[in-house]
């Protein structure tokens, strides 16, 4: 029994050994493989910088690098940082070394990681004849595909793609189509006549567009935005009216008053934010009546756009003296954090008696609407503050 014991002793002992030197092997390969891939790609960075530099892929034989993932690697990372002339060298230097056509055929693999690199590497490289592949790859089977090829057609910005990636949008879910109108927020004012033309259509995703086109803030949208007011869909009304905050003139207020009285409270929401950023002293009246709307949302957003308002800051001193007690909460709430009462606190100090006299009337009012604590906190007198809760 000892001498099996200690049979097995030096066997496991052996196999320690073994191990040990197993991984010992393993990390000297494995090291010696990222010092040499280290210092090819050292080699490539030089070579690629004096391409550029001299634009001449053809004096050092580039082509023959072209198969090498590190080379293309290295490539792609100066496409990314490269602007103007240099990055035009770069993209001719590309097709010249048979980059763009290694990338294409690529397109056409039956393996999806290969078509997703593919699909991102043309993107990097930005080749506008690229355009035809891409825009054939927004129709791969594979979602995750189709998204890259919008990403990689935002990045060319030829608008001649803009149509393909709309039709794209209605066969995805709501997570990728949300991902293909991050592509077309990146084209910029150069999509908006084809998104505006989507808006007017039936398409699923209007209220999708009806956003972005309002994050471009592009004012040739207004036209297909003030139609989408009318429509059946509470959600395309609703995102219609927060773009035209952004991508509107004077011309779509009065689309978005008649909105205030929208049956959805989301929609009247988004009414009363846009008609402030609009600016228009036509809506004060609308928005003070908005002040007594049943839903909470409408009656603050109204009163923060009567602040943007020129005139508006009279109309909510006014309306702390509304009979509607939650007329009075929502102006009286938006007057102290717009930082008007903490104005009228400084006020007090004045020199001149007009000044002092206008800040107390305000603070009074203030007070009266329940705002008592704020002044307290600013360091008024509490006694003067009850004074001023029982003046009429």
């Amino acid at each position: 029994m000892a001498d099996l014991a200690v049979a097995v002793l030096i066997g496991l002992g052996g196999l320690v050994i073994i191990s040990a030197v197993s991984l010992f092997l393993l990390k000297a390969v494995s090291g010696a493989r990222r010092r040499r891939t280290a210092a090819r790609r050292a080699r490539f960075v030089d070579l690629v910088g004096e391409l550029i530099v001299r634009g001449d892929p053809g004096s050092r034989n580039f082509r023959r690098y072209a198969g090498d993932p590190e080379f293309r690697s290295v490539v792609l990372e100066y496409m990314r940082m490269l602007q103007g002339d240099d990055r035009l060298r770069l993209l001719t230097a590309a097709r010249d070394m048979g980059l763009v056509d290694r990338f294409l055929k690529g397109l056409r693999s039956k393996d999806r990681d290969e078509r997703v690199s593919a699909v991102e590497a043309l993107g990097e490289i930005g080749d506008p004849t690229t355009v035809t592949d891409l825009v054939f790859m927004l129709h791969d089977i594979v979602p995750e595909i189709q998204v890259q090829a919008a990403a990689a057609l935002a990045h060319i910005g030829d608008p001649s793609s803009v149509r393909s990636l709309l039709a794209g949008m209605e066969h995805q879910d709501e997570w990728h189509a949300q991902r293909i109108a991050d592509a077309l927020y990146s084209f910029g004012r150069e999509a908006v006549p084809e998104m505006a033309r989507y808006l007017q259509g039936t398409g699923r995703y209007r209220p999708l567009i009806a956003r972005t086109l309002g994050l471009i803030g592009d004012i040739r949208a207004e036209g297909s935005l003030i139609q989408a007011l009318s429509s059946s869909d509470a959600d395309l009304r609703m995102r219609a009216a927060a773009a035209l905050g952004r991508a509107g003139t004077p011309r779509a207020v009065p689309s978005l008053l008649e909105l205030l009285a929208d049956k959805q409270w989301e929609v009247r929401a988004q009414a009363a934010s846009a008609l402030g950023r609009r600016t228009d002293r036509q809506a004060i009246p609308w928005l003070r009546r908005a002040l007594s709307d049943q839903s909470w949302w409408v009656r603050h957003n109204a009163a923060s756009a009567l602040v943007e308002v020129p005139g508006g800051n009279e109309a909510l001193r006014s309306s702390l003296g509304h009979p509607d007690p939650y007329a009075r909460d929502a102006a009286a709430a938006v007057l102290l954090s717009s930082g008007v009462a903490g104005e009228a606190v400084e006020a007090l100090r004045s020199t001149e008696a007009t000044d002092r006299l206008a800040a107390e009337d305000l603070i009074s009012s203030l007070v009266q609407a329940g705002k008592a604590e704020f002044f307290l906190v600013a360091g008024l007198n509490p006694e003067y503050v009850d004074a001023l809760r029982m003046r009429v």
